[in-house]
């Protein structure tokens, strides 16, 4: 008989083990496939339509948060498919121990041995790569399709990165992971290689330790899980590896959501704000309106030829409506004189390993440049770096996310030039804010400097920006009315609220991305828990027939293995808060708000609670395979 006939047989023979084995493994490699196809080709993309050519829209410090967020989340379940594979594969090894012993009272020589049943577990697991795999395409194919017929056109390509990748790590870990494991049984002496997953030193009168021994006196059922947590401990750590990868993706998921949406919502808060008026001529409204709906409406792009707001029909002086100043609702009065410019990129110096090194690409763009007064200017931007004073206006800047990630190299370490006028702002750029107009891709600069790039010898401004006092605006509306039309018929003001809102929408709108990979990573989870059990069942068999035969009833078993998963839950979860933390805060909370101390324990709270009900409810299947368990049965297993 060939290495390859031997296996086959043993494969089907041990049906009823390696078909769970087996389904779990293209279960994890199907989520992960679809995962990756979901997150390159697909993405964020669920929001934004991938025909549009709009090279602006969602491109600053929130997208480079979010995609760190997902490759963190996609880095997870590609950890959970390669961990799952090595316990899956080692669990089937060590379900051997039985047959293996045999085979050696037999003779059968050791290096045929690890042959034999290192190769059956490379078979389980490349059918169920294959397998795996072509279901992943697939369902990500009926996705696809679905979007397309929502109007929504996906990008597809072959992953030739983390497929190949996950591949061969599997193969590695079943190498030298599985292989360790069928070796050291190999190595034990026969009588000792057939108390299979229960150590054979372990004796039922062996002393408990202290919580083990304190559970145990709270009740029969519970001594018995216990104990059988302890004398299959092999078993429990596995269970406890797989609980907690499971949980710590969800946990991961779940609290990232939370903290990105809320957030990227105070960023954007913090960025436009609210009860804001602005005052201006209706074209230079109208398009400064649409400057901030660029955020959420990749539809919308303005840009210099779209309008002239330098035209002499939109200047006015701030002088001409100083009345504003008398009315006590209006908390800031922002001007502002805001003016397309070809700029570009300059050169900086950086300092690596003791040496200057050169960046920059000399990159030429046209983008707005707004004049402001930093001591009246309404935002409290979320910024990296400092806002300019009045002081030294007439040599830095600030700059939106989007222009600092898309247009420099090291933008706190460049400088900015604006063509044809011969202006360069050194030092250079002192900040980097987080800003929804014109999606981050605005400059800030002094109102004076502003003035002298145009030739303004007066106080010439285009816009007025009003913070109005929370709920005054239809009380003082008539009054603002008024003094608009001092400035002309065609001068008019315009409340944002409408566009924040819209906004801060699109912000949650975001979060249905990770709640369905939510979703579906607990749905497919929780299947593979569940054949893991099924599977452990059929190995344990003979301890579910012995139970039976000494009387034991439906109740009592039910019980005992509710009691079993629960003590394997429990750390699994602590183990998922711990080291979920930890992740969480190295890589989302030093960009993000910390959120409240209580919320990662309500997270938990609801993981402890969907596992409880998984845990009943998985319960269902497995009590009908024990109760199809006869006498009969007890030579078999």
């Amino acid at each position: 008989m060939t290495s390859l006939d031997f296996v086959l047989k043993d494969i089907y023979r041990k049906r009823d083990t390696t078909i769970p084995y087996l389904l779990i493994i293209v279960l994890v490699i199907a989520l992960t496939e679809f995962l990756i196809y979901f997150t390159s080709s697909f993405g964020l993309n669920m929001i934004i339509s991938t025909s549009l050519k709009n090279n602006y829209f969602f491109t600053g410090a929130i997208n480079l948060v979010y995609k760190e967020f997902i490759s963190l989340v996609l880095v997870l379940v590609i950890i959970l498919s390669i961990v799952v594979v090595v316990v899956i594969t080692t669990t089937l090894i060590i379900h051997k121990k039985r047959d293996i012993a045999i085979m050696k009272a037999l003779g059968t020589l050791p290096g045929k041995l690890y042959s034999f049943y290192l190769l059956e577990a490379f078979i389980i697991f490349i059918l169920g790569f294959i397998l795996g795999w072509i279901l992943g395409l697939i369902s990500f194919g009926i996705f696809t399709l679905i979007m397309f017929l929502l109007n929504v056109p996906i990008n597809f390509q072959i992953d030739w990165f983390y497929t190949p990748i996950i591949f061969i790590s599997c193969i590695l870990g079943i190498f030298f992971v599985t292989g360790y494991a069928l070796r050291k049984i190999g190595a034990q002496k026969i009588i000792k290689t057939f108390s299979a997953d229960i150590p054979y030193n372990f004796h039922a009168k062996k002393r408990l330790s202290l919580v083990p021994k304190w559970l145990s006196k709270l009740g029969f059922n519970l001594k018995i899980s216990v104990i059988n947590n302890i004398r299959r401990k092999g078993e429990f750590r596995r269970y406890i590896i797989v609980f907690s990868l499971i949980s710590l993706i969800i946990f991961t998921l779940g609290l990232g959501t939370i903290v990105l949406t809320s957030s990227s919502q105070e960023w954007i808060r913090k960025s436009q704000g609210e009860n804001i008026v602005v005052i201006g001529h209706k074209d230079v409204v109208y398009n400064y309106s649409l400057m901030y709906k660029m955020f959420s409406n990749p539809r919308i792009i303005v840009d210099e030829d779209t309008i002239n707001l330098t035209d002499t029909k939109y200047i006015f002086n701030f002088s001409d409506i100083n009345n504003l100043e008398t009315i006590d609702d209006i908390e800031k009065i922002d001007e502002r004189l805001i003016n397309f410019y070809d700029v570009e990129e300059l050169d900086g110096h950086i300092i690596i390993d003791g040496e200057y090194i050169t960046v920059g690409k000399q990159r030429t763009g046209n983008f707005p440049i707004i004049g402001v007064n930093p001591e009246k200017i309404i935002q409290n931007f979320e910024l990296e770096g400092r806002f300019f004073t009045n002081d030294d206006s007439f040599a830095n800047m600030t700059i939106g996310d989007g222009l600092a990630y898309n247009f420099f190299e090291y933008p706190l370490d460049q400088y900015l030039e604006i063509m044809g006028l011969n202006k360069t702002f050194r030092p250079g750029i002192c900040g980097v804010l987080i800003d929804s107009f014109f999606n981050g891709y605005a400059g800030y600069i002094g109102l004076n400097e502003s003035r002298e790039l145009l030739n303004f010898t007066y106080d010439e401004i285009n816009l007025i920006i009003l913070k109005l006092k929370s709920g005054s605006y239809n009380i003082i509306i008539d009054e603002i009315i008024n003094i608009t039309n001092n400035l002309g018929a065609d001068f008019i003001h315009l409340k944002l609220d409408a566009i924040f809102k819209k906004n801060i929408d699109y912000l949650f709108n975001l979060s249905l991305y990770p709640i369905i990979l939510i979703l579906i990573i607990a749905f497919v989870s929780l299947l593979i828990l569940n054949f893991y059990q099924r599977g452990g069942i059929i190995e344990n068999a003979k301890d579910f027939l012995i139970m039976r035969a000494i009387g034991s009833k439906n109740k009592s078993l039910k019980k005992i293995l509710f009691l079993e998963s629960l003590f394997i839950i429990i750390p699994a979860l602590l183990l998922c808060l711990g080291i979920g933390m930890i992740i969480n805060s190295v890589f989302l909370f030093e960009r993000v708000s910390l959120p409240p101390l209580y919320l990662p324990f309500i997270l938990l709270s609801f993981l402890f609670i969907a596992f409880i009900i998984f845990n009943i409810l998985s319960l269902i299947p497995i009590m009908k395979k024990i109760n199809k368990f006869n006498i009969k049965d007890f030579n078999l297993y």
